[in-house]
């Protein structure tokens, strides 16, 4: 449905999170249209829907393998529901189909499906992964394959989506798009439930905690490996998508030789993703405060100075440090000559004095009194990062380090997402009843907080919605999920409408001896949204062949 680990089109670039190198400006998404990302694809269910039939049909000749046979069923309930729910969240209603008829001598008018409501499909997925929780049992077959929990997890996923269109959303076309707001608190009820479900799991998933030492020096590296270690120890990892370029089916990715900085990939374009100052400061500080970049750069006329650049970061939490590269910043698995820590050598310019002659060159070698103007890694080409700061999440330098020979799987769904789900619903249910259950602010407070203590920050004494969406932004940051969440929550005019965002810039200040940062604007790149964007346009020759049956969806 979508390449995840894509570079200068990922979706983090439309949500505020990242930024591209200058060199990928022109090509990157400036406007989030209804198009990006949306999937539609009834050929890909036809083929479920016949291996549904076929299964029920041929029931009888497993028995004595009832299990493998209900386990198999559940898998392609839970394919339907997943592909369903790739279709309804870009889409709203779409057409339900549950059979895959014979087409010959079939009557023209039996294949014109018109659209059901958007409610109606949020509740098909529900019942769907209902199915698949009931018949599948506790262990996937194989990697990439899934299990009762983690339908349990889709659904609380998709019921979270289907709650905050019926909280934020608008019904349109008679409910084709939209659910009336009066069954929101019915939706975060089965989100709820479903996440709880999926945490009920026998302690086959948990967050990732194997070189969590309680320092933080131990917490950076445990959030870092969360996303490489492929063994049995990562309890955190649901559902994935293998990628290996040794494997029989040859899949690599392409991620880590454009992400490492320049010198240490081999490719020029490479440190190609940077994050804003705007994501940077959703942080609050290993002490819980928030993340005051601005303070800790000074102005203009007084900036602060820093002995070495990472000091910036000093109080910064661990999860950040794991997730970004920022300037100063050790390397891992690289070394420099005399076997010392490789860094993240970058500066936008050297000053001869401050304020005085500023030295800045879009060359990788220029020098001033000796020094790379622009650092070992370079900040100033076209041709790679576009900020003092990179994004590190999934990025594996301890492998070949060369175009389409990256192995690291992607994580579709993880034990950290479960516990977002679970805090989200519960915030807004509080004292509603599920089950026998009577749900309470410790029910959004206890999973926000473990994952904020393994984050490296302190835990909450209370929490709201707002903060909930925060502690997703940052904890879900570049994983194609924020860009989701934004459309759900409605929140994209408000995040990227007419928006530039900023970078950090380092600076040499030679006669002192010191480092200073920058905030400034990457005005090149401006984004804007259309309301209409929380939906895709059903294309032209779909509504044609459907003579009519399908409507197009509103301001298309």
């Amino acid at each position: 449905m979508f390449h995840p680990f894509s570079i200068w089109n990922n979706p983090s670039v439309a949500t505020g999170e990242c930024e591209v190198i200058p060199l990928r400006v022109s090509g990157a998404p400036k406007t989030v249209s209804g198009s990006m990302l949306a999937w539609w694809n009834y050929a890909h269910l036809r083929f479920t829907n016949i291996t549904i039939e076929g299964m029920l049909e041929n029931k009888d000749h497993f028995t004595g393998n009832e299990a493998a046979f209900n386990h198999w069923l559940g898998e392609a309930y839970f394919c339907r529901a997943f592909q369903y729910y790739a279709m309804v969240r870009s889409y709203g209603g779409v057409p339900i189909v549950t059979d895959a008829p014979s087409y010959v001598d079939l009557d023209e008018e039996q294949l014109l499906k018109p659209r059901s409501t958007e409610k109606e499909c949020w509740d098909f997925i529900a019942e769907d992964l209902d199915k698949a929780y009931e018949l599948m049992g506790p262990d996937s077959y194989a990697n990439g394959r899934v299990n009762k929990y983690i339908a349990a997890g889709l659904k609380s996923r998709a019921m979270l989506y289907a709650a905050s269109v019926a909280k934020r959303g608008t019904v349109q076309l008679d409910g084709l798009v939209g659910i009336p707001s009066e069954y929101a608190r019915e939706y975060y009820k089965l989100a709820y439930d479903a996440a709880c479900k999926a945490m009920d799991n026998g302690g086959r998933y948990a967050l990732y905690s194997r070189y969590d030492d309680g320092t933080k020096e131990g917490k950076i590296k445990n959030y870092w490996h969360l996303f490489l270690d492929e063994t049995a120890s990562n309890t955190e990892r649901m559902f994935i998508k293998e990628y290996c370029m040794t494997s029989a089916t040859t899949r690599p990715e392409n991620w880590t030789v454009q992400q490492l900085p320049y010198h240490y990939s081999m490719i020029t374009d490479s440190g190609e993703l940077s994050v804003t100052t705007e994501w940077i400061e959703l942080f609050d500080d290993e002490n819980g405060r928030p993340f005051n970049l601005a303070a800790l750069v000074g102005s203009d006329q007084n900036p602060v100075r820093y002995n070495n650049r990472q000091d910036l970061f000093a109080t910064a939490q661990a999860r950040f440090l794991a997730s970004v590269l920022v300037p100063g910043g050790e390397i891992y698995g690289f070394t420099e000559s005399d076997d010392s820590p490789a860094v993240f050598d970058v500066q936008k310019g050297i000053y001869e004095s401050y304020p005085g002659t500023l030295h800045e060159s879009a060359a990788f070698d220029d020098k001033f009194n000796g020094r790379t103007i622009q650092g070992w890694c370079g900040m100033g080409s076209q041709m790679t990062n576009g900020n003092g700061c990179l994004v590190w999440k999934y990025v594996n330098p301890y492998g070949t380090a060369n175009w389409w020979a990256g192995d690291v799987d992607w994580i579709e769904m993880r034990y950290a997402e479960i516990l977002l789900n679970k805090a989200e619903a519960a915030i807004n249910i509080i004292g509603d009843t599920v089950g026998d259950y009577t749900v309470t602010m410790a029910d959004a407070l206890e999973p926000i907080n473990a994952i904020r203590q393994r984050a490296g920050t302190t835990a909450l004494t209370t929490v709201n919605e707002d903060k909930i969406m925060t502690e997703r932004r940052c904890e879900l940051a570049f994983e194609n999920r924020i860009f989701w969440d934004l459309k759900r929550w409605r929140k994209y005019e408000e995040v990227i409408q007419n928006k530039t965002f900023h970078a950090l810039y380092p600076y040499y200040v030679l006669d002192e001896g010191k480092y200073i940062f920058k905030i400034s604007e990457r005005s090149e790149i401006r984004y804007t949204y259309d309301t209409k964007s929380y939906y895709a346009p059903i294309s032209a020759s779909v509504i044609a062949k459907s003579n009519g049956a399908i409507k197009q969806n509103p301001g298309y």
